[in-house]
Parts: C-alpha cells; structure tokens; sequence
C-alpha cells in the first residue's frame, strides 16, 4: 500500500511539473473585445457632428417631425421628417455606449455607457447636457455573453474607466 502512495505521489509530481512547463493561452469566453474610455473623457464624450452612413441601426423613435435612430455603442442619428417624402439626414449627437433613448417633452434620456445623461433638444441642431446621473446601469456586456468576463472586471483594467462598446476580434 505504501508504494502504491508513493508512485501515486510520484505520478501527480510528475503531471504538475509536466502541464507547468507549458505556456498555455488564457481561456477567453468572449469573441469580443471591451473599448474603454476614461471617465473623464465619458463625461465630455457628448456632441452633435455632422450627419454619417448608419452601420448598425438600432431603435428608432419619433417625435414630431424628427425621427432619432440610435446605433448600438455609437450614439443617435437625427432625422428631419418634415417632408416624409424626402427625410434629411440633419446629424448625429456621439453618445458613446448608447444603446437605448427615451424621450421627454425637448430632452433625450440616454445611456452613456454607465451613466442616464439627459439632453436638451429644443434647439436641434444645437444640444446640451442638462443632467447626469452616474453608474445608473450596469457595465456593458459582451453581445455574445451573459456575463463580464473577469479580464474586462474592474480590478483587471486600468482604474476610472467604462466600457463603451465592445468590438468583434474573431
């Protein structure tokens, strides 16, 4: 019996040393890689620019004679609908790690990334801020998961940073 333990013993050293002299690659659940942004740089990530090509179209709400189009992690495009017949593309407000809109009387309610941020749209195309509320909602998880994988944790990534979109790398 004590020689079975000892070869035992002997068989699992042997594995160990074995299976630690390979370099293995870190398991990686996701296929996709987070985007980060400081949280300085969130909070001064909102502006309207220039009217762009839609990529990934998301929800769409109207209000009056604007329809507003979110695209996933990028922000909101704006469309003047006055004439349904021929609509014009007017703008696009950047929000980065938006997802969803609402809308409230002249304001747009927003995810940015973490934070609900309220902008006022009285004055299309001019926009402001009026309000944010910070780490309303959860961090942003991969498309492909239901879960953040502990390399995007925040201990494992570099202090006072979000996730503002997540990008495909195979």
């Amino acid at each position: 019996m004590n020689a079975a333990r000892t070869l035992l013993i002997v068989f699992l050293a042997c594995i160990v040393v074995l299976t630690s002299s390979f370099d293995f690659e870190p398991y990686d659940p996701t296929a996709y890689s987070a985007v980060l942004m400081t949280r300085a740089d969130l909070e001064k990530s909102i502006s309207f620019q220039n009217s762009k090509s839609i990529q990934q179209i998301g929800k769409i709400y109207k209000k009056g004679s604007w329809v507003f189009i979110t695209e996933k992690y990028k922000g909101i495009h704006l469309i003047d609908n006055t004439n349904p017949a021929n609509p014009v593309k007017a703008g696009f407000i950047r929000v980065p790690g938006c997802v969803d809109i609402a809308m409230k009387n002249n304001s747009i309610l927003a995810d940015n990334s973490v934070d609900l941020v309220t902008i006022e749209i009285s004055t299309l195309p001019e926009i402001k801020v009026v309000s944010r509320i910070r780490n309303v909602f959860p961090e942003l998880l991969p498309p492909d998961l239901q879960y953040l994988p502990s390399k995007y944790g925040i201990n494992s990534r570099p202090e006072n940073t979000v996730i503002v979109e997540w990008k495909k790398i195979r």
